[in-house]
């Protein structure tokens, strides 16, 4: 019996439209307050030169009160920040302005912290953001990214996505606004959609890895053998999410008992 037969949606683009712009709107709605924290550090920065003054550590503090604001619009945010390139901040090679939700206090509001990292280039136990892909590609390519999902071995300990996006001032990197977002809240918003789905669908990253599924015919975590393309024998529709992603959601013909 054919999808058609069956009462489904013939497996064309189409049909993955609408909850690929879903997706696509997730990740846009967490991209905007980054934006926000980005244009903070550009004007900070500016603000300093046109006094004839360096960007100084203490003064780059005072981004924290936007940090926190634009933290608390972002739920599934497990921390916020900015990530300054080399140089930009005097007498820094490498300097993070970046707080992390501590959970609810007494009042009922989040706490927040700022995450303490060995940024010693001397140290074997070096943070070395540099050479980190979030970093390294908006530095590179201008663009906005997405890393993930992974561990986060050496911050959170938890299952995240980074996103990052460039922070320019007269054409210069001074370098990325950033959050790391839980995947524990994420991925039921993207099961959301993606059970919206009449058909086996999965939502693959750049690196061939699960993000979600409708189905256990995938699991989040694991690798597909190739990034999904229409008619590659497996796969029957594709379409690109967009939002700097790399992310591609797919949809297959259903086994049967779907």
């Amino acid at each position: 019996m054919t999808g058609r037969e069956a009462g489904l949606p013939e497996l064309t683009p189409e049909v993955l439209a609408e909850p690929g712009a879903r997706i696509r709107a997730v990740l846009d709605d967490i991209f905007g307050p980054l934006a926000l924290v980005g244009a903070a550090f550009a004007t900070q920065r500016r603000s300093c030169r046109a006094a004839g003054d360096e960007l100084t550590a203490d003064r780059l503090s005072g981004l924290r009160g936007i940090i926190w604001q634009q933290l608390g619009q972002l739920p599934a945010a497990d921390g916020v920040g900015i990530v300054a390139a080399p140089g930009v901040v005097a007498g820094r090679d490498r300097h993070l302005e970046w707080w992390q939700r501590t959970g609810s206090g007494e009042s009922g509001t989040d706490g927040y912290a700022r995450i303490r990292l060995n940024l010693d280039p001397e140290s074997i136990d070096l943070y070395d953001y540099l050479e980190m892909d979030w970093f390294t590609v908006p530095r590179r390519e201008g663009r906005r990214y997405v890393y993930g999902p992974y561990i986060d071995f050496s911050g959170a300990d938890r299952h995240v996505l980074t996103m990052t996006l460039p922070v320019l001032d007269d054409g210069q990197f001074l370098g990325v606004a950033g959050t790391d977002i839980r995947m524990s809240h994420l991925e039921p918003e993207l099961l959301v959609i993606l059970r919206s789905v009449a058909v086996p669908a999965v939502l693959v990253n750049a690196e061939r890895r699960v993000v979600a599924a409708n189905t256990a015919r995938w699991i989040a975590g694991t690798r597909v053998p190739r990034l999904p393309a229409a008619g590659d024998g497996e796969f029957d529709a594709v379409t690109e999410i967009g939002a700097d992603s790399g992310w591609r959601l797919a949809a297959a013909a259903p086994a049967p008992g779907f």
